[in-house]
């Protein structure tokens, strides 16, 4: 277990493809075991991560050292090149459950996540598609596959008064 003093120079920023969604919604790529316990110290409650467990930069006890921090853990994997419509909705549905929590979301990189969170913000947030494009284009530029389910949940207009 590190100690806060190692957690001085680990800002919150440092974490790979760290995007502050609002004051209790955070997400980024992988983090590591320090990123963790600065995650855990700044108040979060909850992480959910949506990366395989043979991700190529997997963390390997996760779950484990996200629960002995003292968080809540959920691992909702969604396949890369494979996303499914429903995977997502459960996501936002999650999202939008824990919303008075504080809730970190992360996978390997934030393209999954990023693009989980463009949904967030205009289904459920009410933000401009545009500004929220913006704010996607920032992490990653969505492929084909991603942008067609982005679409389909779009085209859906799910909200958490359709559940």
């Amino acid at each position: 277990m590190h100690h806060l003093a190692n957690l001085a120079d680990t800002p919150l920023e440092h974490i790979m493809a760290y995007a502050p969604i609002h004051t209790r919604l955070a997400s980024s790529g992988q983090p590591n075991p320090v990123q963790f316990e600065l995650i855990a110290q700044t108040g979060f409650e909850v992480v959910i991560n949506l990366a395989l467990t043979d991700a190529s930069n997997v963390l390997h006890g996760e779950d484990r050292l996200v629960l002995e921090l003292g968080m809540d853990y959920i691992n909702l994997p969604i396949l890369f090149d494979w996303p499914s419509t429903r995977q997502i909705t459960r996501v936002l549905q999650l999202l939008h459950d824990l919303r008075d929590q504080k809730v970190w979301l992360h996978c390997a990189l934030n393209y999954r996540v990023s693009s989980a969170i463009y949904l967030y913000r205009v289904l459920y947030l009410g933000m401009d598609p545009a500004e929220a494009r913006a704010l996607l284009e920032q992490v990653w530029v969505p492929d084909e596959i991603w942008q067609g389910v982005m679409d389909e949940l779009q085209r859906l207009n799910l909200t958490p008064d359709t559940y």
